[in-house]
């Protein structure tokens, strides 16, 4: 497989940019901080915590957090002043916290969310995937309890709608092959932070007659897929086109818009010192070579829609292998 792009820049003529959030456990949240800031310079901040923030680096802004809503909204709380009761004894208040601490990381990974880089300097963010893995951060084979990701975050060569149909065609195209390629360890199968795209909206997306106006592909978007749970999470560039729309339709789920598209398929291998960023970067590139390869994009896309209604058994399988023969994938 090539390391290039067949669309290199941006809106604004610029590199497009690539960002990573990577899920482990293994280490303290003040530790990984710290590895952030040794690598690339900037100041720590402690918001609570569950949450660190290192600021100004030579590669911008990083968050390392506990991933858990409930556990930040608890870390900003006085819980025991909400049930009004005559108590000041601090060490209880620490006490109630170092119990929901145990709780976390026994089952919640810890996140370092990285600041999007120009796709050509990949290999600055991978320095920082080196060093976690020489402190023994674990990833997602460590535990059966470790449905840990890896989330790629791509930015679009364009928002035109024409450019976000091909994007989704193409992962649909190529998602079986993914997951053949990938092999998605079993504890994230069966959670529900990457399920899949219903049969009907994956039918409607495919058919070469599908061609939305921008309202039409949020609102389908939408209808079929009312969370971010999602292997390709469309979520925050839907935003930027319909932000009232996408925030009535998420409620209080978390979403920022921005101009990427939310890859979550990856295991979190950090673990293997054979894994680099690279390697699922590589992978994605095969959505982007397909999504301009127009005559390929279309055929694949009617003949999965064929295949799919006539296979009975194993079409996974077989699709991913078609995919490989027919788009020379195979390594």
């Amino acid at each position: 497989m090539t390391s290039t792009l067949p669309k290199t820049k941006n809106r604004e003529g610029t590199l497009r940019k690539v960002g990573f959030e990577l899920e482990f456990t293994g280490l303290e949240l003040d530790e990984a901080a710290q590895i952030i800031q040794d690598l690339f310079g900037g100041k720590i901040v402690k918001k609570h915590r569950y949450q660190y923030n290192v600021k100004n680096t030579e590669l911008g802004d990083f968050e390392v957090e506990l991933d858990a809503r409930l556990l930040k909204k608890m870390a900003g709380t006085d819980l025991l002043g909400d049930w009004n009761l005559e108590i000041d004894e601090q060490r209880i208040k620490d006490s109630i916290g170092d119990i929901l601490d145990k709780l976390a990381k026994a089952v919640i990974p810890l996140e370092i969310v990285m600041p999007p880089v120009p796709f050509s300097e990949i290999n600055q963010l991978d320095r920082l995937r080196a060093e976690l893995q020489k402190k023994k951060a674990k990833g997602t084979e460590t535990s059966w309890m470790h449905a840990f990701g890896l989330h790629v975050n791509v930015e679009p060569p364009d928002l035109e709608v024409d450019t976000l149909v091909r994007y989704l065609r193409a992962f649909f195209v190529l998602y079986p092959w993914l997951l053949e390629e990938l092999n998605i360890d079993l504890s994230r199968r069966i959670s529900p932070f990457i399920d899949h795209f219903p049969t009907e909206y994956v039918e409607q997306v495919l058919n070469e007659d599908y061609a939305p106006s921008q309202q039409q592909l949020v609102s389908d978007y939408l209808r079929f897929n009312p969370t971010r749970n999602r292997p390709l999470d469309m979520m925050p560039i839907l935003a930027l086109l319909e932000e009232e729309q996408v925030a009535k339709a998420l409620e209080d789920e978390k979403n920022k818009p921005r101009p990427t598209f939310h890859y979550r398929l990856p295991n979190s291998r950090i673990e293997d010192p054979n894994w680099s960023f690279q390697d699922e970067w590589i992978r994605w590139q095969e959505i982007e070579k397909l999504t301009v390869n127009d005559e390929m994009l279309r055929k694949l896309s009617q003949l999965y829609l064929f295949r799919k209604g006539t296979t009975l058994v194993s079409f996974r399988k077989e699709w991913a292998q078609t995919v490989a023969i027919l788009l020379d994938l195979d390594e």
